[in-house]
């Protein structure tokens, strides 16, 4: 199973939605590869690994970049800045599902970067699910409605992508009245699947010291909420 974990703003916890979600679907028995197509490459630090080893870049490359191992079932190959080439950018949108081809593993999560729709193309296509992750700020909801509307414009005109996805509606804080109407945002696709993941600082503090949530703090608001998401990846709630 591949999943892309996508937005179009910045700032939304969607690479701390990726590791987490990587770090569950692991200490339940899967093999887990995360792939950060973020020239930031901040999804390998928050995992605990070096962000600037060979990674994905390489593999787009045409090289053999070894996965990084985080423990004995997740591995990660980070981003960085080579991302950004303009010969990366001018890819065939299929190029990262071919050179995923004789990947062996339980569950391949690509964590996307804000505003590069050519690199988050290349995940689209090669994924099978997707999870649109957003906050409340109006900005990030315009960028989420936009990655919606991608997905469903693939799969009506039965183009390489995924065949369902869910919105993750990240960092909510029901005391703010931006975040309690959250949901009346998405109105128009009742048949979405939608999750709230609560605010809570130890997915920020895992992330800072590159701990995985599931060993940081397993019991906390935010991994309760993960867990459900996790659920919906593996399918025990399709």
């Amino acid at each position: 199973m591949r999943i892309a974990i996508a937005s179009r703003k910045g700032g939304v916890g969607k690479s701390s939605i990726t590791a987490s979600i990587a770090s569950l679907l692991a200490s339940d028995g899967y093999d887990v590869l995360a792939i950060d197509l973020d020239p930031q490459s901040n999804l390998a630090f928050m995992l605990g690994v070096d962000p600037t080893a060979p990674g994905t870049a390489a593999l787009l490359d045409g090289e053999n970049p070894e996965p990084i191992e985080v423990n004995e079932r997740l591995y990660v190959l980070p981003g960085g800045a080579d991302l950004a080439r303009q010969d990366i950018a001018r890819l065939d949108p299929e190029d990262l599902a071919d050179a995923l081809e004789d990947f062996d593993y339980d569950f391949i999560l690509f964590d996307n970067p804000p505003g590069n729709q050519h690199l988050e193309r290349l995940a689209i296509v090669a994924a099978d699910k997707a999870l649109v992750v957003t906050n409340a700020h109006p900005m990030a909801i315009l960028g989420a409605e936009r990655v919606l509307s991608d997905l469903e414009a693939r799969y009506q005109k039965k183009r390489k992508g995924p065949s369902s996805w869910a919105i993750v509606m990240n960092m909510i804080d029901a005391r703010r009245s931006l975040d309690k109407n959250i949901e009346d945002m998405f109105e128009d696709v009742e048949d979405v699947p939608k999750f709230k993941v609560r605010q809570d600082t130890k997915i920020s503090m895992a992330s800072a010291q590159g701990y995985e949530l599931s060993e940081f703090a397993p019991h906390c608001n935010a991994a309760r909420d993960l867990r459900k998401i996790k659920e919906w990846c593996v399918g025990e709630e399709d």
